[in-house]
């Protein structure tokens, strides 16, 4: 069945048109104007785009550095919500786990080996690093706790999540449980045995996940 020319000049119409808004992005400007452009304009045409350019600029500088403090304010409550969790002065049942690992084996200094038992609290939501250590190696493992969720052996760096070990909240963290866990994070966690408890928190009531 063969396409109604319609239909196809359609196509290739706003094929063409997408390839010349593409060019045109990508086109040399000087002051967010097209050079071929530019070089048309008058003097004075010059300076107001330069003007309008700067004010531009400057609207948008304004822009970073106000979202700049926004969101260093907004990491700044979280770590002092954080550290009162962990002194015990603000949560709720669940909001702070100690976690312990033992067993198995991780990838440190390039090569599959067996490890030091690990323990550490979290406090929902904080992402850090602990220590790994093994015989004669050690290395870092990005760990995180966010709503009732663990995750062990982050990437090291950026958001992504891929290759983590989750491990959801369950009803037996309320007096410890284990796991064993595999991970395709950095560190590659193979048959490691891993400990959840959640911690109490006196005042602060049950948390239900």
């Amino acid at each position: 069945m063969t396409m109604p020319r319609s239909i196809a000049r359609l196509i290739l119409m706003s094929a063409v048109l997408s390839l010349a808004l593409m060019l045109a992005a990508c086109a040399p400007r000087i002051y967010g104007v097209p050079e071929e452009h530019w070089e048309q304009m008058s003097e004075s045409e010059r300076q107001e785009a330069m003007r309008a350019w700067e004010s531009v600029q400057k609207e948008r500088e304004q822009t970073r550095r106000e979202q700049q403090k926004i969101e260093a304010r907004e990491r700044a409550e979280r770590q002092a919500r954080i550290d009162r969790i962990h002194r015990g002065e603000e949560g709720h049942f669940g909001d702070l786990i100690r976690v312990s690992l033992e067993r198995g084996r991780m990838r440190i200094g390039g090569r599959e080996r067996r490890y030091a038992p690990l323990a550490f609290t979290l406090a929902d939501g904080e992402t850090r690093t602990v220590e790994v250590h093994s015989e004669r190696r050690s290395g870092e493992m990005k760990v995180a706790y966010r709503e009732g969720l663990l995750l062990l052996d982050l990437p090291s760096r950026g958001r992504n999540e891929y290759g983590a070990a989750r491990l959801p909240w369950r009803s037996g963290w309320r007096r410890g449980e284990t796991r064993r866990v595999d991970s395709d994070g950095p560190l590659e966690l193979r048959d490691v045995r891993v400990h959840v408890e959640a911690v109490p928190l006196p005042g602060h009531g049950s948390r239900r996940f």
